[in-house]
């Protein structure tokens, strides 16, 4: 008898330990996570969990852009869920209009790869086409959203510069007219630069704010360089300790908003090795949250 009350109290225990860590992990304010770019690209699954996870990232977002990314997902998925406090924040995919419906419809593989999984599919529409209208891409987009809350997989809006959705304010009519609770927006400051709203994104963070899911940082310059697209991408998406572009307002606002969800880091096109930006961003992000989100 004495046994077997050892042994209930024991599993209750781990019941409880367990219980506790999800309620840690559910609580975490503002958690911080990287995509896959910058050169973890080239890392295996498990040495990119690795690197982020001893760094102290809280997870990773993951491109889907061909199936080779979606062969590696479940490996991807396998090592998050057995590495504490880690997690894969959301994947994302591109529907291009031009592309094979095979393209087209990679997503509904994904969405089956993360169902009832807590990944949000981040869905961006490529850049517009002859013949495309917001009708069709309602119809597109409301086939996503009902398809993937049948998977328990929500869905975010990604604006994109130079694409069909551009800017999260660009975004919203389309978000508020569809009105699923599984729909909500992503707000990026690259995007949100490179649509000219650099100078209000605390307002953008305000309009937007009843279907804000998600929001991506990076450093930026103070004065983007328009020469080119190129240079564009490399004065909006920097290591985030090298920017010089004040954020203040942008992160005031999300304090005024009670903004506690996660924070991104888009990490693209950088020079730097992980080895070096990383830690550096990651400390940069810490006098960030301290300084303006210090819930």
């Amino acid at each position: 008898m004495n046994k077997l009350i050892l042994a209930l109290v024991f599993l209750i225990a781990i019941g409880v330990n367990s219980c506790q860590k999800n309620i840690k992990k559910n609580e975490l304010t503002n958690p911080f996570f990287v995509y896959n770019f910058g050169g973890l690209e080239n890392l295996t699954p498990q040495a990119q969990i690795n690197t982020l996870k001893s760094i102290g990232y809280d997870g990773i977002s993951l491109r889907m852009a061909k199936e080779e990314h979606i062969a590696q997902l479940n490996e991807f998925i396998q090592l998050a869920d057995n590495t504490s406090d880690f997690k894969i924040y959301s994947v994302f995919v591109r529907y291009n209009f031009n592309d094979s419906e095979q393209d087209r419809n990679r997503w509904k593989k994904v969405v089956d790869s993360i169902t009832d999984k807590n990944i949000a599919l981040w869905f961006i529409f490529g850049k517009k086409e002859v013949g495309i209208n917001d009708e069709q891409v309602e119809n597109i987009l409301r086939n996503v959203v009902n398809y993937s809350a049948s998977k328990k997989v929500p869905v975010t809006l990604y604006p994109h510069s130079w694409c069909y959705f551009y800017s999260a304010e660009q975004s919203l009519p389309m978000v508020e007219k569809i009105n699923h609770p599984n729909l909500k927006l992503a707000l990026h400051t690259c995007h949100e630069l490179k649509a000219g709203n650099g100078n209000r994104l605390d307002e953008v963070v305000i309009n937007v704010k009843d279907y804000l899911s998600f929001v991506t940082i990076a450093g930026a310059s103070k004065k983007m360089d328009t020469t080119s697209r190129r240079s564009m991408d490399n004065s909006t998406i920097m290591p985030l300790e090298d920017g010089d572009f004040d954020y203040a307002p942008f992160f005031k606002a999300l304090k005024t908003i009670n903004y506690k969800k996660p924070v991104g880091y888009i990490n693209f096109g950088f020079e730097k090795e992980p080895e070096q930006y990383l830690p550096e961003s990651l400390e940069e992000w810490g006098v960030i949250k301290s300084n303006y989100l210090n819930y």
